[in-house]
């Protein structure tokens, strides 16, 4: 650290010069440490900031600083992320205890993660049960990606961008600013309903105060990084709720403890930037008691409390009042359900309202309510399951008046696909007893938006090695107008799709009376349907699907337990049996087919699911093989030359004839994990069914809907053309028993959750060993020391990605990252051939994703993190030694310069056509083999896959094969004099243009 490193830093620094322009982008950098814990603030303390670590990037870089907020802003999105990767911070850790000095108010927040334990212990009279239910701080980290924009001019805040709760959200920006309530306008509340906040509302004060500081409107890219907020921030609201029940399932004795003050929790920047720290008001202050809500039912022994406060509480009575009804709702399903009682005749010998006993009646009348419940009887599918819950609540009137206050019962059927973790709410019946009708299809669609969170449930940053991240999309260099800020009311204004495609209108905000049983009936159905109990919302598909598969801290039924306690019993017994007769059938050459099935209907699986299973495609690379020349995405026809003859990719759209339209799901899997076709033949590995069956059940149903949902082609690919004895399939049972290993992806407890992410893309998905490893006698991958060493693959060599590496300037991870991520590399190259449409693929696929697997390739390359001052001095070296020609060689020289010079040496003057990265630094040139340099040479390369990379035209029509031998080797001599000279050329090039005339001719 220089400069400021030994004091903190405050304020703005704002580099010179005038900024121009009328908006500006901002990126936050969180402390690497900062929580809630035990209604605490706790952050790292920011000590100092090198700005010189900044100075040198183009264009023009504020800093700001508030405290322990740290933003950066610049005149374009792209520019405002590098500046944040670039800045130099140095922050004192937290202490051994996991404190640091308070920086902030103590709100009477947690979020320490409670597991919903059960406490069951014997009572003179019954059962003593007592569970925990938690509220988030944060829902989520928003609806979808987009902008939240802030404009702090003079006396005034305006702010658009998405927001869930605007009452909260101007409270905070309020003490933020200290401006007055009239001053500020919020340009976004469409959407606006009580069930809890998301981080639109935290972007939207890191907004505010970056403009603040700069004097112009900032914009934020909202997106899944905001995750972290969510996860720091844990709980809101925390209730203890317990009963003692009698011999006859009766509840003797019923508590309910509110154990944190407030019902929400303020926006992050409020403590970062040391506002609340200032605005504490429990100074001589007296505790107060806070009463929880009223509950509608009597027990004989009933106890309701809540802590005293001695400040200011962050609260809403609403929210106050759905957190409760959630847990007491919850509460009284678990009670019935652990009694083996009907939920709903429980609650009655409980309720002495008679308004309210009626309705119960009617609603569950309307419904034809059963117990037990049947829904599971009717399943979809066996990939599916239904459920029904029940909850009730009594809410006062507007007056505070409870007798003269509504009554509502709730009763929900649901659908959850076991595999994906998708919840469908697929039928909500709800009653009042008073008050204008209920629009129960406004209620459903907001639960299925706003608690389930199927309409943006991918969330980035899961622990989970299988959970996709958001795109970051909004890379907008353009300057922030007003037509800017119309794209951050966009989320508020715009209509929304359907899983249909149709539009629907945009939801209306409904008070928290109307929403008050909608959490906890969710909840009710879902343990109906899975045996999995949820104690805190919201109910997302990663959630649900990582509950399910024993991941989540949520705890099951008994029943649950115990058919998990006999899998246990019986394994153990049978585990010999088992692999006698796994490894017998794997040897056996024919395999029984699946029966044909009807085409999976359109809305049988949700658009959540569909888009999952398209980035599932995309990672791996399904459209670039199973797409022949000039053909229509994946109806097959692509021929792969191999050493026993050629092989024709097959149609995989859901054409039931010549397709995979009349496959079941597990008829797809095994095919995916075993390489066996539905009918029962073999697949040759040119499918690499070795790498795909590392793929996750949640990506492999997703794959398998995101196919069914695309356009039908009737198209049947050429017949293979394989040599005896390769064209037996049969023969592939005993290649598969010796190299192919059916197990799903294990990530590595040693490893970081990046690396395992990075290592399930590469190793499954992207089957990067596929091309990049080099293979037996048999076609068989080879291991260990030759695990992506490098392979040649029609004619293109696909270089090493481990220590092996030819590249003459060390790969970084980042440079790998900007390869894999653009298609180029300032020290290496542009991606070309093969790799090019691989890159493209990439380019799909979440930021996050990406870094993941170049941090991957990384370490099997041991290769540093940045590119460092030492490679940088070694390109600029290489690059001033290939100005000078090369001497002996002078054909050579001369069909350079009249082909090649143009582009690829620099003249100082102006060009469109500039190579962006000199011959002396690419990798093909310093490679074994003149392979990928006579590919280039011959074909070109095209920017049809990759924008951006530049185009160099094919010479095969206008060089004869002694011409391109000829500045073949004077390639390598002027450019990588370093190296020996190829051998061969002349036979490769001719052997290289045979294919390739065989191939498109």
């Amino acid at each position: 650290m220089n400069g400021s490193a030994s004091r903190r830093p405050t304020g703005i620094d704002r580099r010179p010069g005038s900024l121009g322009g009328e908006g500006r982008f901002g990126v936050v950098i969180r402390p690497p440490v900062y929580r809630l814990r035990d209604g605490t603030f706790v952050c790292s303390r920011l000590l100092g900031v090198d700005r010189n670590s900044v100075a040198a990037l183009p264009g023009r870089i504020e800093v700001v600083i508030e405290g322990n907020f740290v933003g950066v802003v610049a005149t374009s999105l792209q520019a405002a992320r590098e500046a944040a990767r670039r800045l130099h911070l140095e922050w004192q850790p937290l202490t051994a205890t996991g404190d640091s000095p308070p920086r902030g108010r103590a709100l009477e927040a947690e979020s320490s993660r409670h597991s919903g334990n059960t406490v069951e212990t014997a009572a003179p009279q019954g059962r003593y049960l007592t569970r925990h239910y938690g509220w988030p701080s944060r829902m989520r980290w928003g609806d979808e990606p987009g902008w939240v924009v802030a404009d702090h001019a003079h006396d005034r805040l305006d702010v658009w961008g998405p927001t869930a709760t605007p009452t909260l959200l101007k409270r905070d920006l309020m003490a933020l600013t200290g401006l007055p309530q009239e001053t500020i306008d919020l340009h976004c509340t469409a959407q606006a309903s009580g069930i809890g906040r998301h981080c639109g509302d935290d972007a939207a004060a890191d907004a505010t105060l970056m403009s603040r500081a700069v004097g112009r409107p900032v914009a934020v890219w909202l997106d899944a990084s905001y995750v972290r907020d969510v996860e720091s921030l844990g709980q809101a609201q925390r209730i203890a709720v317990s009963a003692e029940l009698n011999a006859q399932g009766a509840i003797e004795r019923y508590r309910n403890r509110q154990e944190l003050a407030g019902s929400d929790t303020p926006v992050v920047a409020l403590w970062l930037s040391g506002v609340l720290d200032t605005q504490r008001h429990d100074d001589g202050a007296t505790s107060e008691p806070v009463s929880p809500p009223f509950s509608p039912y009597t027990f004989r022994d009933q106890r309701l409390a809540a802590p005293g406060v001695s400040r200011e509480v962050h609260g809403d009575d609403g929210v106050l009042e759905l957190q409760h009804g959630f847990a007491r709702e919850s509460f009284l399903d678990e009670v019935a359900r652990t009694s083996g009682q009907d939920p709903v005749a429980l609650r009655l010998r409980h309720l002495d309202d008679r308004r309210g006993v009626e309705l119960i009646e009617s609603v569950t009348r309307r419904a034809g309510w059963v117990w037990p419940t049947k829904a599971n009887e009717e399943g979809l599918s066996a990939d599916v399951n239904r459920g029904r819950g029940f909850a009730y609540a009594q809410l006062p009137d507007r007056h505070g008046r409870i007798d003269e206050g509504v009554r509502s019962a709730w009763i929900a059927d649901i659908e959850v696909n076991r595999i994906t973790g998708d919840v469908s709410l697929t039928r909500l019946v709800v009653g009042q007893d008073s008050g204008p009708l209920v629009d129960t299809a406004q209620l459903q669609e907001i639960l299925q938006q706003r608690v389930l969170g199927v309409a943006r449930p991918l969330l980035a940053r899961e622990p989970s090695f299988d959970e996709w991240g958001e795109n970051g999309g909004g890379e907008s260099q353009s300057k922030l107008t007003a037509e800017t800020r119309d794209v951050a009311r966009a989320p508020c204004s715009t209509p929304m799709k359907g899983s249909d495609g149709e539009q629907v209108s945009a939801l209306s905000p409904l008070d928290e009376a109307d929403l008050s049983p909608g959490v906890a009936v969710i909840a009710n159905a879902l343990f109906d349907a899975t045996g999995v109990r949820f104690r805190q919302p919201p109910f997302t598909a990663p959630r649900v699907r990582q509950a399910l598969q024993g991941e989540c801290g949520t705890s099951g039924s008994e029943a649950t337990a115990g058919r998990r306690l006999s899998r246990w019993r019986w394994r153990w017994l049978a585990g010999a049996a088992v692999a006698t007769a796994g490894a017998a059938a794997m040897l056996w050459p024919w395999k029984s087919p699946i029966a044909p099935v009807a085409r999976p209907a359109a809305n049988l699986y949700s658009a959540e699911t569909i888009e999952r299973g398209r980035l599932v495609a995309e990672a791996g690379d399904c459209a670039v093989c199973h797409t022949g020349q000039g053909g229509i995405d994946n109806a097959g026809g692509r021929a792969f030359d191999t050493p026993f003859g050629t092989l024709y990719s097959t149609n995989i759209t859901p054409d039931e004839a010549t397709g995979i339209g009349n496959w079941s799901y597990a008829a797809f899997e095994r095919a995916m994990r075993h390489g066996i076709s539905r009918d029962g033949r073999h697949l040759y590995p040119a499918f690499p069914y070795t790498a795909f069956a590392k793929t996750s059940d949640a990506d492999m149903q997703a794959l398998y809907a995101y196919l069914m949902a695309q356009p039908a082609v009737s198209a049947e690919p050429p017949a293979n053309e394989l040599s005896f004895p390769f064209n037996m399939r049969a023969l592939m049972a005993g290649w598969n028993a010796l190299y192919h290993d059916a197990a799903p992806f294990r990530p590595d407890p040693s490893r970081s959750d990046l690396y395992n992410r990075g290592a399930y893309l590469a190793e499954g998905l992207g089957h990067c060993s596929a091309c990049h490893s080099p293979r037996n006698v048999l076609g068989a991958e080879q291991g260990g020391e030759r695990y992506l060493a490098g392979a040649l693959v029609e004619g293109w060599e696909a270089p090493p990605l481990n220590a092996l590496s030819r590249s003459p300037i060390p790969w970084s991870e980042e440079a790998l990252y900007r390869y894999l991520r653009g298609g180029e590399s300032e020290l290496h190259g542009v991606a070309s051939g093969p790799m090019a449409p691989v890159v493209a693929g990439l380019g799909e696929l979440p930021e996050s994703d990406v870094r993941a697997i170049a941090h991957y390739v990384a370490a099997q390359m041991d290769a540093s993190v940045n590119d460092t001052d030492d490679a940088r001095s070694q390109a600029q070296q290489l690059v001033a030694r290939s100005a000078a020609s090369t001497s002996g060689m002078e054909a050579g020289e001369r069909l350079f310069d009249g082909a090649c010079a143009s582009c690829h040496v620099d003249t100082g003057l102006p060009s469109f056509t500039q190579a962006k990265v000199s011959l002396a630094l690419n990798t093909n040139l310093y490679s074994e083999r003149p392979d990928n340099v006579i590919q280039s040479i011959l074909g070109g390369v095209h920017a049809t896959n990759v924008s951006g990379i530049g185009e160099m035209p094919g010479f095969a029509d206008s060089f004869s094969d002694s011409q391109v031998t000829t500045l073949v080797e004077y390639l390598r001599a002027r450019f990588a004099p370093g190296e020996p000279a190829w051998s061969g050329v002349a036979e490769r090039v001719s052997q290289i243009r045979k294919d390739d005339n065989k191939t498109h001719g």
